[in-house]
């Protein structure tokens, strides 16, 4: 009647809690799940690109990548025909040499976004990464008792404009200035 302990090994295999294979499967579905969504969000931050000029609403800044001259880091003025005022633009860079017409810059990391250099009508580039990356609290819900209506003096332009009740120094006073949506401190009268 005895039996060794080989005996009992081989007729009673050792079985895994209830559940547990079920609970390692889970956490291994999970974890690829989440290594997924990592690479996604990554891919997101920096795997963007703006918009085709063509696809943006009327009103709408174009935006393009800027590229380097070839086979260099200097960042040099953008395309002419991409410039808003290119007759602006020549005066800016009147007299100075290629490579100190505009900043030498590099794009800083925004809330774990590399950021990138964009021509979107300016002379020279500049760092840029669009609302769904890089996302931009524009305080559209505020409820403040700061925030006031635009001067009745405002241009109609201004329709939708926000402002903020001006706080002055001594010897300024609240007043408005032609061509401005809201209030600012002019000097006193």
């Amino acid at each position: 009647f005895g039996s060794s302990s080989s005996d009992l090994a081989r007729n009673h295999p050792q079985r895994s809690p209830p559940g547990h294979r079920s609970s390692l499967g889970i956490m291994a579905r999970a974890a690829l799940v989440f290594a997924m969504a990592a690479a996604v969000a990554e891919a997101l931050k920096s795997g963007w690109t703006p918009e085709p000029c063509e696809e943006l609403a009327p009103g709408m800044p174009c935006v393009k990548l800027y590229e380097h001259p070839q086979g260099s880091t200097t960042v040099m003025p953008c395309p002419m025909e991409s410039m808003k005022s290119a007759d602006g633009c020549g005066a800016l860079f009147g007299g100075k040499a290629d490579g100190e017409q505009c900043p030498q810059i590099t794009c800083p990391k925004a809330l774990g976004v590399t950021m990138k250099l964009v021509c979107a009508g300016g002379c020279c580039p500049s760092c840029w990464a669009p609302d769904h990356v890089v996302k931009l609290d524009r305080h559209t819900a505020l409820g403040t008792p700061a925030v006031v209506p635009p001067a009745p003096q405002a241009p109609t332009s201004c329709g939708g404009v926000r402002c903020f009740e001006p706080m002055c120094a001594e010897g300024f006073a609240k007043g408005h200035v032609q061509g401005d949506c809201c209030y600012s401190c002019v000097t006193g009268r």
